[in-house]
């Protein structure tokens, strides 16, 4: 790791893989302008059963102990439940990242029963405790659904007994998270205070400047500026910690990216472009980590990951 090399020219390594990151399209209820999927009611990317089996059956074979499910929604993928239930009895330890507000439409309303089933680890986005904030960013009407859905959780367990639910929050704009334990108190209190509610820990996230957010950067004459955050507040130190050193993602057609931003820009992992994930020895598998300017956002401060 050379210190005085810019972040896009450094030399990482993946170690061994501990987590797979399945992204199961870009369908979702919700259209946030920061999103780097992409998601929206009309996203045409959708995993078919196909290529789900061959990937749990590849799941089922490999000694990867954890397994995270995202989207756009992963919720609106009936293959989400065909993953859960196929896996759970394997001793993997399963995540769904989750928007909270699709858990309140009847077409999906059997997946807090399933996840508390199977002891789903919940990873759910509340970018602020704020009416406001929240609806101004991803819709209105978003938070208080958001509220009904948590204090549901909660009376199901998450957060309250045992079952863990993690808090996602995201800047509203072109600036950085504040400092994690005072954000994570100010949410637990307030959140207990006003709403009753409990939650396990709060992720911060950096806004990724690729795809969504990055023409919301341009169309505000902003993202120049915000590179210049971003690098500014670059701290190497991350680099041992950053997902992308034991974490791979593949897309709804089962291609391979070293995490979920690089999947958004098409930026597969280096020397498998045109492999599957079923199709990898993972006994010999260390590539070469492919870096560019948006990794900048997963090394600010102590890191995004």
């Amino acid at each position: 790791m050379e210190q005085n090399l810019p972040l896009e020219n450094q030399k990482l390594n993946k170690r061994e893989i501990e987590i797979v990151q399945i992204n199961l399209g870009n369908r979702c209820n919700q259209t946030c302008y920061h999103c780097h999927m992409e998601g929206s009611p009309s996203g045409k990317r959708n995993m078919d059963r196909s290529t789900a089996q061959k990937i749990l059956k590849a799941l089922i074979r490999l000694n990867i102990p954890n397994i995270e499910f995202t989207g756009g929604s992963p919720e609106i993928n009936p293959n989400l439940k065909f993953f859960i239930e196929g896996l759970s009895k394997y001793g993997k330890k399963l995540t769904v990242r989750t928007n909270l507000t699709i858990l309140e439409l009847p077409d999906y309303s059997i997946y807090p029963d399933l996840y508390k089933k199977h002891r789903v680890r919940v990873v759910a986005s509340l970018p602020s405790i704020f009416e406001e904030a929240t609806d101004r960013q991803r819709g209105k009407g978003v938070f208080h659904s958001s509220i009904r859905i948590l204090k549901k959780l909660n009376e199901m367990g998450y957060g309250t007994n045992g079952l863990l639910l993690d808090l996602v929050y995201n800047p509203a704009g072109d600036h950085l998270p504040p400092e994690r334990t005072q954000l994570e108190k100010e949410y637990k209190d307030l959140l207990q205070e006003h709403y009753g509610i409990l939650f396990s820990r709060l992720i911060l996230l950096v806004n990724c400047p690729v795809t969504r957010f990055k023409n919301f950067l341009t169309r505000q004459g902003k993202y120049d500026q915000y590179m210049e955050l971003l690098k500014k507040n670059c701290n190497l130190k991350t680099l041992d910690s950053m997902m992308c050193r034991n974490l791979i993602s593949i897309d709804d057609k089962g291609h391979l990216y070293d995490c979920d931003f690089n999947l958004a820009v098409g930026m597969r992992i280096k020397g498998y472009e045109n492999k599957k994930f079923w199709e990898i020895d993972f006994n010999h598998f260390g590539p070469e980590i492919a870096l560019g300017e948006h990794c900048y956002a997963c090394t600010v401060n102590p890191g995004s990951h």
